[in-house]
């Protein structure tokens, strides 16, 4: 081919960011001749066309991106969404406007249509005043097929068959979203590179920015955050998909862990709320059974009457509904005041509700008769972290890890307190431990109670990368 393939890779990643190297080379060459024969011209001729036809330049980034999604791809972070960011933004706007979502890079629309039908199960009717959405992305012809929304199987990828009956009316050529989802999403064509954006894609309160990043090299994931800033209203949040947050770190926005996830802020995390509670749903609750949910779990609408008994209890604080838990705690402490599991528990939904006073006296009082409870030590590390009192907390989890060596999450906790201190090396012999441990079958930590939630995938993977950033430093004697 006489082409210069240089320039054009030049081009494609000055205008849109997008690198081809390695097997992505081998696809850039493949559809650059798959161009030149439909335009019939010869391969001199083309960088030119490339340079100066705006259709043209669309028509071949529409055929190098590649639009790999389904629905309720990593629904961790969609269940984060609904059960505790979104009540917090609600109850600072106090019902004064409608919370902006974005969905950046949304390919065929199965992100933001998948935002719609968990906050409408959640919100019923009232969603559609309640929220607005918007898609994005470069793709016209991805964007076509969003604003089509019709699927064929590949999109619902462990999705039960109730969600799609729920949500989607099939004919001959696939399944189609039924109005009431497919009319609250506004699709938009969107490249996170260019100098300025549609006064439509402006002051957002949320916006996703999942598995595109990786397309793009550091200089360019940092332009593109700092575009994304600019769509975002102040205390906005960016959420990117796990296995690319840290690698998206890059001093635009300051990181913040919550329940095991991670997410960008611009200014300061969003506060709690006093309360999590959902409101009544005029819905059923499949999409929420089709995020990950625990094992015959479903979520809890307020009026579902409760069994006051340990059962319920563990159910509810898996799936987070501390304000739901922290009554039926304190009812079967009234029965059974020296109950350890509910104790530490109790103390567990304190520290998530800053009450960490309140906390560490009911984690002392288990101490006094359990020594070497895991649970509590790791309690007591956490009150400490999350106070930023880090001496205090590093001497908690190094009792929790001595007592129990195979407790990973304490040495995952000690790893980012030393790194935080500047104390490298030995953050960097805490991630190797968390690494070592979680290599083969995940061990047993002796944390009987508490639901940490910590995912062991991405954990593996927040170490490993760690430990590729931390600098050199040589070994501090006596501190192991």
């Amino acid at each position: 081919m006489n082409l210069d393939l240089a320039r054009v890779k030049q081009l494609v990643k000055a205008r849109c960011g997008l690198l081809f190297e390695g097997n992505g080379e081998a696809n850039l060459v493949q559809v650059l001749a798959e161009r030149i024969r439909a335009l019939e011209i010869v391969p001199a001729q083309y960088f030119a066309r490339l340079h100066d036809s705006g259709p043209e330049f669309q028509e071949l980034v529409n055929r190098l991106t590649i639009n790999e999604t389904y629905f309720f791809r990593e629904s961790e972070q969609i269940r984060w969404l609904v059960e505790r960011l979104v009540p917090r933004l609600l109850a600072a706007r106090g019902g004064l406007g409608p919370v902006r979502i974005l969905s950046a890079g949304c390919s065929s629309g199965e992100e933001p249509y998948s935002l719609v039908m968990a906050l409408m199960d959640r919100y019923g009717e009232s969603a559609s005043r309640l929220f607005e959405f918007a898609g994005g992305d470069i793709d016209s012809v991805a964007l076509a097929k969003a604003r089509h929304a019709r699927y064929t199987r590949f999109s619902f990828r462990g999705v039960p068959d109730e969600v799609r009956a729920r949500y989607f009316d099939q004919d001959r050529w696939g399944h189609v979203l039924k109005a009431p989802v497919r009319n609250q999403v506004t699709f938009h064509e969107l490249n996170l590179l260019a100098s300025s954006f549609s006064p439509a894609l402006r002051d957002f309160d949320v916006i996703f920015f999942r598995n595109v990043s990786i397309y793009f090299d550091a200089p360019t994931r940092k332009r593109v955050q700092q575009n994304l800033v600019s769509l975002m209203k102040d205390e906005g949040v960016l959420m990117i998909g796990a296995a690319e947050t840290l690698a998206n770190d890059l001093g635009v926005l300051p990181l913040v862990e919550e329940d095991g996830l991670f997410y960008f802020v611009k200014g300061k995390p969003p506060v709690p709320a006093v309360s999590l509670s959902p409101p009544p749903s005029s819905g059923g609750s499949v999409p929420m059974a089709a995020m990950s949910a625990p094992a015959n779990s479903q979520p809890l609408p307020p009026s579902a009457p409760l069994r006051a008994d340990v059962d319920t209890l563990r159910q509810l604080m898996r799936d987070k509904y501390y304000d739901q838990a922290l009554p039926l705690l304190e009812a079967v402490l009234a029965i059974e005041p020296g109950n350890v599991e509910v104790l530490l528990l109790k103390a567990y939904v304190l520290i998530n509700r800053k009450d960490f006073a309140g906390a560490e006296l009911l984690v002392h009082g288990v101490l006094a008769t359990h020594a070497w409870s895991i649970d509590a030590l790791v309690l007591l590390g956490l009150a400490a972290k999350w106070q930023q009192q880090s001496e205090a907390a590093i001497r908690w989890f190094k009792q929790a890890a001595y007592a129990r060596p195979e407790c990973w999450p304490a040495h995952y906790y000690l790893a980012d307190l030393y790194r935080n201190d500047g104390a490298n090396e030995l953050a960097r012999r805490a991630y190797r431990v968390v690494i070592q441990l979680l290599a083969g079958n995940e061990p047993d930590t002796g944390i009987q109670y508490v639901p940490l939630g910590l995912p062991t995938g991405e954990i593996r993977f927040l170490c490993e990368h760690q430990l590729a950033r931390l600098p050199a430093a040589k070994a501090l004697a006596g501190q192991g």
